[in-house]
């Protein structure tokens, strides 16, 4: 008999929204408090926990009396077209609101709008426009009318790593030095700067400016990966009216197999489990599906490779030959101690800093301490992944 098939809710790689959403209040209670106090804030987490998806929702249910936008601005290739982007969701935002658009409209007038288009695009009357120079216009503005504007900015680290990699360094510190002075002007909190990123905030900006000073006054909220209790209610949240069902001890052992509980981990292997389950028309599951999924998630690369080729993009190339050799040695042998690290440190010349990698890694959602001095991936899923990727390891 045909099932009418019904597949859990989730989302792989792309932003969950919608009905796909998994709310996370304390997390987002978390953003929303330090956006009241009139902080700037930094969501600091690895890839894949989900930061995207909560400051978009934060930004489609904004509290009353703040005016928001959320924009991935991953694509931006200079600093005055990170202004122009800036400029234009600081107007599009206030021009959402009829009330305020009428109560700005000498303001409005003023900069000289031709049109806004449904997609959210404006069009200047003027063809030479400064952006810096209109951004420090709107500030006081907003203070003026007791304006709150939070703009919720996804990617500004990958958008500075590329105008590094670009050698366009002076543009990057320029960015960087422009929103700590928008910081410092706006003394009444009337602007609300959110800034989210999937690679580590503070590598890019100490390989930018030699430091990190420039980011050292942001409010920074950590995400953590879900715990035992909040995985097993997520499984049970997306796969409430789906044809494959969990009961608690299902997903318990789907848990201790993927190890490290964030929402792709999990989505990775709901979703193997359901195209099985759908292959054969048979919604009941056991652990022998489970642990078939897994083998078949690790089977192909696409899914980790991202985690490998950011290593090699994000640093120099003998720095990532070093943390690529931690992580080979640990996907062939287990985990590995201080001793032996700093071992391939010597190896690699990284004796002075090699503790520097190993923070990064453990920031960046790759490694964790399991026992004091020694670390193993978060997931099996990276350590098969390492693994199968260079199957063959020689220490020498």
């Amino acid at each position: 008999m045909e099932i009418d098939w019904k597949d859990p809710k989730i989302i792989i790689g792309n932003i969950a929204k919608g009905e796909f959403y998994y709310p996370r209040p304390e997390l987002q209670e978390a953003i929303l408090k330090q956006i009241q106090k009139g902080n700037h804030v930094l969501v600091a987490a690895p890839r894949r926990y989900g930061k995207s998806s909560i400051v978009l929702h934060l930004s489609e249910n904004c509290p009353e009396g703040m005016n928001c936008i959320f924009k991935n601005i991953q694509g931006i290739k200079s600093e005055n077209e990170f202004y122009k982007r800036l400029y234009e969701l600081m107007i599009l935002s206030l021009s959402k609101d009829k009330k305020l658009l009428r109560k700005l409209n000498i303001f409005f007038k003023g900069i000289g709008i031709e049109e806004i288009d449904p997609t959210g695009k404006i069009k200047f009357k003027e063809k030479q426009f400064n952006y810096l120079s209109e951004i420090d216009k709107v500030l006081p503005v907003l203070t003026k009318n007791k304006l709150k504007l939070v703009l919720f900015i996804d990617e500004l680290p990958e958008v500075l790593h590329n105008l590094y990699k670009t050698e366009k360094i002076e543009e990057a510190k320029g960015i960087l030095k422009n929103i700590r002075r928008w910081r410092q002007m706006d003394k009444d909190g009337s602007l609300c700067l959110v800034f989210t990123g999937s690679v580590g905030i503070h590598h890019v900006i100490k390989v930018i400016e030699g430091r990190v000073i420039d980011i050292n006054d942001m409010s920074k909220v950590d995400f953590e990966p879900f715990s035992r209790e909040q995985a097993i209610d997520y499984i049970l949240h997306v796969t409430k009216d789906a044809s494959v069902r969990y009961d608690e001890d299902l997903c318990t052992y789907l848990l201790t197999k993927i190890s490290y509980p964030i929402p792709y981990f999990i989505n990775l292997i709901l979703d193997r489990i359901n195209l099985n389950a759908r292959k054969i028309n048979n919604s009941q599951i056991g652990k022998s599906n489970i642990d078939k999924a897994f083998d078949d998630v690790i089977k192909p690369s696409d899914y980790f490779k991202d985690w490998k080729n950011r290593i090699f993009e994000y640093y120099d190339k003998n720095d990532a030959l070093f943390m690529n050799e931690i992580l080979l040695y640990i996907a062939h042998k287990g985990n590995i101690i201080t001793r032996k690290i700093y071992d391939l440190a010597v190896k690699h010349d990284k004796t002075i800093d090699y503790m520097d990698f190993i923070n990064d890694l453990l920031q960046d959602g790759y490694i964790v301490e399991i026992e004091g001095g020694k670390y193993d991936f978060v997931s099996p899923f990276l350590k098969e992944f390492w693994k199968k990727n260079q199957p063959i390891y020689n220490e020498e």
